[in-house]
């Protein structure tokens, strides 16, 4: 019996051993935060059960359905550019770069793969431990309102993306139900030139296509962006952890007590731990999205300022300044979001450092206190998330954007 155990573990290859061990391991989306976005990762090939090949795929249809509104809004901007046409390529200006950015999101999250799944095995790994230890709540607290913002920003987006599709329509359904003795002119989606073929004479096909890549725009820019808050308010929550068991911790701290072996000691190593991870998984997401920051960040700015000339410019054409402004309002909660996740890790950061010394580390022993000075001189520097290092990802940053791009308009307003 011994030998046929012996030759039926010989036998397991080792596709059965990496099921049985992601078996064992903890889901991403026994993280019921995570659950919610279990269809939008699957739809864009991120779900790490996913086999890399079909994962692959995936993620090459995604990009080939996204560069369906990339080739033919770079085509009317590169003609409009020879033609010396300002207003045109002020009108394709947005949703060629709308488009771009989607793109650069998912082949981020592709090229820096290995490092996304590691923060998935990490969050599910340190859920299943937290709630063990009965400290679920104080993560609870962070990753709930991240949770609500996730899905006010995916509500707001795919509500303005069915106002954005549904007026292009407008014309055709009023010839249906109000015809007149000519056709109403109609108006596209996108500003786009296919160059073998007029897009007017297939206006409807011309629309669908474009309508698909819009949704997978879309669709790419709140998936990643989601998992990016939740991932970010994680991330903020173990530092809100670190200094929940630091005030635990050091209560009722005896200087008499004696440190090695006790409890009290091994409440604080418990601290530096996690306070170690906390760092560590904060530099893992920083690396991956530094320069996909710095690219989103500077495209936004200008797609902003773009799309409110635009909208300005076709006050006279009521569809087309509305559909300019849910544009332009879209971008700026896009933005907004992209930089508040960030404030929320620095002020987590920052109450880290303030619990450490709100806390009765006085009382504690000295090696004890040893260990605590270490710790708040490491939180005296923050977790910042930068674009490309050279922009910090807050709140304030985002008034000067928002600022600069104020400027910009009032710099093409003048050029107009």
């Amino acid at each position: 019996m011994t030998e046929l155990g012996v030759n039926e573990g010989e036998c397991m290859t080792d596709a059965d051993a990496l099921a049985f061990q992601q078996r064992q391991s903890p889901d991403i989306f026994d993280v019921p935060y995570y659950k919610t976005l279990e269809k939008y990762m699957q739809l864009l090939g991120q779900d790490p059960r996913q086999k890399n090949g079909f994962r692959n795929f995936i993620v090459t249809a995604v990009v080939i359905s996204i560069t369906g509104n990339i080739v033919p809004t770079l085509l009317e901007l590169y003609i409009s550019l020879c033609n010396k046409n300002v207003d045109a390529v002020i009108d394709v200006f947005p949703h060629f770069m709308a488009a771009t950015i989607s793109a650069i999101k998912i082949l981020n999250i592709q090229i820096n793969r290995q490092n996304f799944n590691e923060l998935l095995r990490f969050v599910a790994k340190e859920w299943k431990q937290l709630k063990l230890n009965n400290e679920l709540h104080v993560l609870d607290e962070t990753l709930i309102q991240g949770n609500k913002m996730a899905q006010l920003y995916r509500r707001s987006l795919l509500s303005a993306l069915v106002l954005f599709l549904l007026i292009p329509l407008i014309s055709p359904i009023m010839d249906i139900v109000l015809p007149l003795n000519k056709t109403r002119p109609r108006q596209q989606l996108l500003k786009i030139n296919y160059i073998i073929f007029d897009d007017a004479d297939y206006f409807f096909y011309v629309y669908i296509q474009l309508a698909w890549s819009s949704i997978m725009v879309v669709v790419t820019i709140i998936s990643v962006d989601s998992l990016y808050i939740l991932l970010i308010h994680h991330s903020s929550g173990l530092f809100a952890v670190c200094g929940h068991r630091v005030q635990n911790a050091t209560k009722n701290s005896n200087a008499s007590q004696v440190v090695s072996g006790n409890y009290k000691y091994e409440q604080i190593r418990n601290c530096i731990i996690i306070h170690d991870e906390a760092i560590q998984f904060y530099n893992i997401l920083n690396e991956s999205s530094r320069n996909t920051y710095l690219i989103q960040v500077g495209l936004n700015m200008l797609i902003i300022s773009a799309t409110a000339v635009q909208a300005m410019m076709n006050l006279d054409t009521p569809e087309e300044a509305i559909r300019s402004l849910v544009f332009c309002g879209a971008n700026q909660f896009h933005l907004f979001v992209l930089s508040l996740p960030g404030q929320v890790l620095l002020d987590h950061c920052a109450k880290l450092a303030n619990n450490i010394y709100n806390s009765t580390w006085y009382g504690a022993p000295v090696q004890i206190q040893k260990i605590l000075y270490v710790m708040q001189i490491r939180s005296a520097k923050p977790c910042r998330l930068t674009a490309g290092g050279l922009y910090e990802m807050n709140i304030e940053n985002f008034g000067v954007t928002f600022k600069t791009c104020m400027s910009y308009i009032t710099m093409l307003m003048s050029l107009k």
